[in-house]
């Protein structure tokens, strides 16, 4: 349906923006008027509002470059009316609104909103957000189909992440019309990692040009050091998410390892003349469901659980997580006659095809072997709790999430003894650290825990001793950070910032 009023009024709301008054009265003369404005300041930032609410979609580095090429070459009104028409423009008029929204606390939850799923990632932001909707003024937004654009979120995408309410539906909600938003000023958080290219592009212009500062959460910096471990498309992608990252003004990461990572990667940035974010590490949370007696018996069957102690692993099958030594481990064992019972709750990954294989041969074989590919938050806390240990022996990892979990159900874990694991375990006890690389170091840890009560024993004395901290906590500090007073000067956020190389002397 035709909405031509949306689009005069934006007109409008954009010569107030750029800080003008509006004089006549017909659409005309307020695009000669905002042509007039570009003539005499085009600054980055007012050329970034207008480019993204005249064409209803957020610009890439080379549309803002271009546009103040444009502006000063042929002015203002010609480059207006170079535009062309709004991104959503048919025949049939325009299929959206655009709506500038001013001084406001954005996050993009694009991800997360449109699953029901609950990796890592997606529980912090869940844990986060859900908090941040309860005691601050947020806006959830998301991303068009064509990840062009910024939209608010439906109801039914809202749930899915402050309530965590379940859909019906994962991914294919229909939105009928999609509500598109321009941020102006105040701040857009990401919380999720934003590293799809269509993403990742209008983000960097965004961070770049607009008079919008950017946050991230990061996660870790893992498909650059240890690039191996990574699939062919994230390794591709991510150096552009760095990028966007680059002209953000704060990045929290999970843990002091990542943080020391993204220190490495600030560092290499006045090569090309950026300066990068501030970067602050906040350590995360973990938690687990409490269980009954009816989910712990649920789980007892789902797992198939007898007398025999239980060894849980957690995470997807993926190479980085280690999961085909901890097999091999567990064979050795059991043919030695070792009793146990190991549980791996975990989707499949790319690369898993090896781990899947042997885990065939072993469940073909009769070995006490039992793999979830999906599990509630009911089977995991209650599989945690019924565990006499867990393993999370990963090569690299940003933080190490499923350590905290299981001391937070009282289990101890053996883990690795680099980086945010050994971190974990320096923060709280319950924990034996190993080399992951040394196969016959787990294997014998997990014949002395196994064959030995007083080791798991003293362990879950010592955890009992652990203060962890909470989402609460966590939620508050990385909003602090966020949110505190902001220098407009400071490292990776700028009003008029440099020229790019694309942009030639006008």
């Amino acid at each position: 349906m035709t909405d031509t009023t949306n689009w005069d009024n934006n007109v409008a709301a954009l010569v107030v923006a750029l800080g003008d008054q509006v004089r006549g009265s017909t659409a005309a003369e307020h695009m000669a008027q905002l042509g007039e404005l570009l003539d005499s300041d085009p600054a980055y930032s007012r050329l970034w509002l207008v480019w993204a609410t005249q064409r209803g979609e957020l610009p890439v580095e080379s549309d803002v470059v271009n546009f103040r090429r444009d502006v000063k070459l042929n002015g203002g009104a010609a480059a207006l009316s170079s535009l062309g028409n709004r991104a959503d423009f048919s025949i049939f008029g325009y299929a959206t609104r655009v709506e500038i929204v001013a001084d406001a606390v954005m996050v993009d939850v694009h991800d997360t909103c449109r699953t029901d799923k609950m990796s890592g990632i997606q529980r912090v932001v869940r844990e986060t957000v859900s908090r941040w909707a309860r005691e601050h003024d947020i806006q959830l937004v998301a991303w068009t189909k064509n990840r062009r654009a910024l939209r608010r979120v439906t109801e039914i995408e809202y749930g899915r992440v402050v309530d965590k309410v379940a859909a019906s539906s994962d991914g294919t909600d229909p939105v009928e019309t999609e509500q598109i938003v321009v941020p102006h000023g105040g701040l857009l958080v990401v919380p999720e990692l934003a590293a799809e290219s269509e993403r990742a592009e209008r983000l960097l212009a965004l961070g770049r040009f607009s008079t919008t500062r950017t946050a991230f959460i990061g996660y870790d910096v893992v498909p650059m050091t240890s690039g191996e471990t990574a699939t062919d498309a994230i390794a591709a992608h991510f150096p552009l998410y760095l990028d966007a990252v680059a002209y953000s003004s704060r990045v929290a990461t999970d843990s002091a390892s990542t943080g020391s990572e993204f220190e490495a990667w600030k560092r290499m940035l006045p090569a090309s003349g950026r300066t990068g974010p501030e970067v602050k590490a906040v350590v995360l949370a973990g938690d687990v469901d409490e269980s009954t007696d009816e989910s712990l018996a649920a789980a007892r069957r789902r797992l198939k659980l007898d007398d025999a102690p239980m060894v849980l692993v957690v995470g997807t099958h993926e190479p980085r997580k280690n999961h085909l030594v901890v097999l091999q481990a567990a064979r050795i064992l059991w043919q030695r006659g070792e009793r146990f019972r190991l549980v791996f709750i975990g989707s499949s990954s790319w690369g898993s095809a090896a781990f899947d294989n042997l885990a065939q041969v072993l469940l073909d074989q009769g070995y006490p072997l039992v793999i979830v590919k999906a599990a509630s938050d009911s089977l995991l806390a209650a599989s945690y709790r019924l565990a006499a240990v867990s393993i999370f022996t990963s090569f690299h990892e940003g933080f190490g999430l499923p350590i905290v979990e299981s001391l937070r159900a009282g289990t101890p874990v053996i883990a690795s003894n680099i980086g945010s694991m050994q971190e974990i375990a320096d923060m709280y006890r319950g924990v034996i650290t190993i080399d992951p690389h040394s196969d016959s170091t787990l294997q014998s840890t997990l014949h002395s825990v196994l064959s030995d009560a007083t080791i798991l024993q003293t362990l879950r004395t010592e955890l009992a001793s652990n203060t962890y901290r909470s989402w609460d906590q966590y939620a508050a500090d990385v909003w602090s950070f966020f949110t505190a007073p902001h220098d407009a000067a400071a490292p990776g956020h700028s009003a008029a910032p440099g020229a790019s190389a694309q942009e030639v002397a006008a």
